[in-house]
């Protein structure tokens, strides 16, 4: 019959939800199976992250990097705004901090004497370029640093690893990780994004996930 709509309920990375399709499909677990798929690609953003996002919204493009920048002082936070305003987009106050919006080929080599200011790579989705540039500006030890080079850089980092995530650093797998614990996959996955919102880093992401191995 035209316009026929089958559901049936179905258990989640995300949780236990009713599915709505058009079509009958068996098995179901194809259904599932892809669902999950598109799922773990969820992130959690915090309300730190959330607000730079307002702040830069309305001057984001897809392809741009964010950065943040923080001194010491008023005087040096001032002066740090006018010494990289030459070559960059926009420069926003974002409270304790600047943040600001980037050409994606920005070159900066000098060190920052008082302050600290960190580059997300060029990004498609602006929430985390957020993220990248306020943890690096959390973690990183270097007064100038860019995302795609974390690996060469000095970290402070007092991150809790809980067991969930310090298995799935291990198997990168959230079933495997969920199977070792006894856990559900929703648990598990759910404690990862926490963990990420929480301290924004990544052990989903090859380059954090490598930091956060070694630094633990």
């Amino acid at each position: 019959m035209k316009g026929k709509v089958y559901c049936f309920p179905a258990k989640t990375v995300l949780g236990k939800m009713a599915v709505f399709v058009e079509t009958r499909i068996e098995p179901r677990d194809l259904i599932v199976d892809l669902l999950n798929h598109e799922f773990l690609k969820t992130r959690w953003y915090n309300e730190e992250v959330e607000k730079v996002v307002e702040v830069l919204s309305e001057n984001w493009r897809p392809g741009k990097r964010v950065f943040v920048a923080q001194a010491e002082s008023f005087e040096k936070r001032l002066h740090l705004r006018e010494e990289i305003s030459s070559f960059v987009d926009a420069v926003y106050n974002a409270g304790d901090f600047d943040a600001g919006i980037s050409p994606s080929n920005v070159s900066f080599h000098e060190a920052i004497s008082g302050g600290k200011i960190a580059f997300s790579d060029p990004e498609k989705e602006l929430r985390e370029a957020v993220r990248k540039a306020l943890m690096m500006i959390r973690y990183v030890e270097q007064s100038v640093s860019f995302y795609e080079r974390l690996y060469e850089y000095t970290f402070t980092m007092k991150v809790p690893v809980s067991d969930a995530v310090r298995i799935f650093l291990m198997t990168g797998d959230v079933s495997k990780t969920a199977d070792t614990m006894k856990k559900s996959e929703e648990e598990v996955f759910r404690e990862i994004l926490e963990f990420e919102r929480n301290f924004l880093i990544s052990p989903r992401i090859p380059l954090e996930a490598f930091l956060l191995l070694r630094e633990g």
